[in-house]
């Protein structure tokens, strides 16, 4: 996928937002800092459950990509998908990227309910479980980056977006869950500004790839190459 690149640093500049959402979970996981060696391991196995959630998510999106792929509008969807998430920042830029309403609040208690008896263990199973359950939480930021992954157009594709969009968050929110003290000041908020600008390049990006322009990198000939999977 030609814009795989910007999994990474969506996830990266990103995580200034998780902090907001997931940085009470982080720094609330169980463990003794008096026994480094698994206090570390513990957030280690959380940060890749989250990843592992997101993995298998983005290869969900990915396979409905295929078929629609398959049934030759991979240019209609670029399109769409990159005009959706154009007009989703636009409409959100002063707002919180956590979706609100009753339905996406009443599934975060759910989920948090969930968390809540793996947190009285201090296990690598619990941690990754943990993780596992976070990766789930609405997230209007894990939403866009699942936008990008359905046009990959493929099982691999998608799961590599959602993979590497994973990854990216995991250095400030493995910093956040061993010592919230490294993570303070503004520095996250300024951080923050970037992220609506990153997800309309991510949207055009997607538009100018659907248009099929014959430029490389940016606007492949899909109809031409037939697939990019």
């Amino acid at each position: 996928m030609d814009i795989l690149w910007t999994a990474f640093v969506f996830g990266l500049l990103g995580s200034a937002h998780c902090i907001g959402m997931c940085g009470p979970i982080a720094v609330a996981l169980p463990g003794s800092r008096d026994f480094m060696r698994s206090y570390v391991t513990g957030r280690i196995f959380y940060n890749l459950g989250r990843t592992v959630t997101y993995i298998l998510l983005g290869g969900l999106l990915g396979m409905m990509g295929l078929g629609i792929w398959l049934a030759g509008y991979q240019e209609l969807l670029s399109v769409l998908t990159g005009t959706g998430i154009v007009l989703a920042t636009l409409l959100t830029w002063k707002r919180s990227w956590i979706p609100g309403g009753s339905v996406f609040s009443g599934l975060s208690v759910r989920f948090e309910q969930m968390m809540r008896p793996l947190m009285q263990h201090n296990s690598q199973t619990g941690m990754f479980a943990i993780g596992i359950i976070n990766g789930f939480l609405p997230c209007g930021l894990v939403y866009i980056a699942l936008a990008a992954a359905l046009a990959s157009g493929s099982l691999l594709g998608g799961m590599a977006y959602m993979g590497l969009f994973g990854i990216g968050t995991i250095p400030v929110m493995f910093l956040m869950a061993l010592s919230p003290g490294l993570l303070s000041g503004n520095w996250h908020l300024r951080l923050q500004k970037a992220i609506p600008w990153l997800a309309l390049l991510v949207g055009i990006l997607l538009i100018l790839r659907g248009l099929s322009l014959g430029i490389p990198f940016i606007s492949p000939d899909l109809a031409g190459n037939g697939s990019c999977h």
